[in-house]
Formats: C-alpha cells, sequence, structure tokens
C-alpha cells in the first residue's frame, strides 16, 4: 500500500518495492531497500576452468576480504535521480536519439542513464550529505560479492542466479527489449543476497579505477580524487549475456555517459 505521503512525482510501485521517502530540511529523498552482505572473505575474479568465457583481466582469481556492508536492491531510478536534480544536481545530458531528461522523466520506476562516473559519485555524495548518513557507490570487489558469492557454500556464481545464461532471465540484447526495464522485472534472477538487475539493463559505475588483479584496496584504485578510467559492471540492455557475467569488467573514463549507463549506490553501514 502506498504512503498517505508519498511524493506525488514517483510510482507506487517503487513504494511496494520497499522505497522510503523522506523530507528533511525540505529536501525530499527516495531511499531504495538494502541488502546485507555479510563481512568476510570471497572468491574475486574468474577462473578459466570454471568460467569458459573468462578474459585475461578477470584473472586471477583470488581471495578479497571485506568490511559488512549494503548494497542497494535495485540500480538508482530515474524517480530518486529526480530529486538530486531538484535539489540542484545536474540533469542528465542527452547522449542519443530523443532520450533527454524530460523523456526519462516519463518513466521514473526505470534506472537512470546517461551519467557519467562523476555524475554518479556526485549523486551519492548528495545522498550521504543530506541524510548525514554513508552512502556511496560500491567498489567493484563489493559489487561483485553482492553480485554473485554464496556465502553459505562459499562458491561463487558465474551469473546472479547460476552458472547458465537465459535471454529470459534478465535485460540484455538477447532479450531484444531495445530499452532499459523498470527495476525488479526480473526478481527470479536476484543474487544471492537479494540484489536485482546486476546482470543486465544498465552498466554501473563502481568507485574502483580499473587497474590489473589481485584487487587491493588500499594501493589507489579507491582514491575518490585519482586520474584515470573507472570500472562498470553488470552488462546491459544493448550488450550480450557474456558481459552481464559477474565477474565481467568494462572501463570507461570517468566523464562517459551513454544511454545504457547507470549506477547503484552502497552503504557502508547497513542495519542487521
Amino acid at each position: 500500500m502506498t504512503p498517505p505521503d508519498w511524493p506525488d512525482t514517483c510510482p507506487s510501485r517503487l513504494a511496494q518495492l520497499g522505497y522510503q521517502a523522506r523530507v528533511l530540511g525540505g529536501v525530499e529523498v527516495l531511499l531504495p531497500p538494502l541488502c546485507d552482505v555479510p563481512a568476510g572473505a570471497f572468491l574475486m575474479g574468474s577462473d578459466p576452468a570454471h568460467d569458459t568465457q573468462s578474459e585475461a583481466c578477470e584473472r586471477p582469481q583470488h581471495a578479497v576480504t571485506l568490511a559488512a556492508f549494503g548494497i542497494a536492491r535495485y540500480p538508482v531510478t530515474v524517480a530518486e535521480y529526480t530529486c538530486f536534480v531538484r535539489a540542484g544536481g545536474a540533469e542528465p545530458k542527452r547522449t542519443f536519439g530523443d532520450l533527454d531528461w524530460q523523456a526519462q522523466r516519463q518513466r521514473p520506476d526505470h534506472p537512470v542513464v546517461n551519467v557519467s562516473w562523476h555524475d554518479a559519485a556526485a549523486y551519492a555524495e548528495w545522498l550521504a550529505q543530506a541524510l548525514g548518513e554513508p552512502w556511496r557507490l560500491p567498489s567493484e570487489a563489493e559489487w561483485e560479492k553482492a553480485a554473485r558469492w554464496e556465502t553459505r557454500r562459499g562458491r561463487a556464481r558465474i551469473y546472479p542466479w547460476g552458472n547458465g545464461f537465459s535471454k529470459a532471465r534478465a535485460n540484455t540484447a538477447h532479450g531484444g527489449t531495445g530499452t532499459t526495464t523498470p527495476v525488479g522485472s526480473y526478481p527470479a534472477s536476484a543474487s544471492p543476497c537479494g540484489a536485482q538487475d546486476v546482470a543486465g539493463n544498465v552498466w554501473e559505475w563502481t568507485s574502483s579505477r580499473f587497474q590489473p588483479y589481485p584487487y587491493t584496496h588500499d594501493d589507489g584504485r579507491e582514491s575518490m580524487a585519482s586520474a584515470g578510467a573507472r570500472t562498470l559492471r553488470g552488462g546491459s540492455w544493448d550488450h550480450s549475456g557474456n558481459h552481464a557475467r559477474a565477474a565481467y569488467r568494462l572501463n570507461e573514463r570517468p566523464d562517459f555517459a551513454w544511454i545504457f549507463v547507470g549506477l547503484r549506490l552502497a552503504r557502508t553501514s547497513p542495519t542487521f
């Protein structure tokens, strides 16, 4: 049921998916539901003996230990980003065809697109400051653990749902949608921690600079001030199933924005 104070600019479907509306100091924000990812080690990257599509930049597979964190169940939606724009944030630029910001506003429960890494970082920083809470972009290690790691069994899946690709499981080029789909359209394809849309729909920026493995968080790749390409994860509606593998890494310059690029949030101190 939609809360009585739910913003009229946001579809009631997001309330049904667990989004929360807050107004602080006259600033309206929408918060996504979180999935809890427990502390501990996981195997990051690909083993070519297990994943025949493994690429060189995904190797070697190696253990990475992370603190507990929360990951948004869905990528950031147009409705969420609208709050940022209303508060003075920059509108996403049009990068192709007729998909300008006003066109995006017509589909508020879709992932926001046309956002650069700089835009994504600015959105996360705005939300953190507005709420006084540790919202941020996930590192690529956090993103990958949330997308594929089975904590109880101690193993990594190739895709969020398992080891075999199915075009019915995610919004990729194989499905022929030709555009984004509303968040949560593939609930049966959730990752082990419950994150959805981590395969297909939109590429998602991470905080991490693109560097070779093994992943080491304190080698400069997590400096928000460092120059160089940043890492995107998850594939998109315009890319193949291979790109939707949870270990696949894409690198782009931080000012790159396009119709298949969005973001997902993380939170340092989730509620357990």
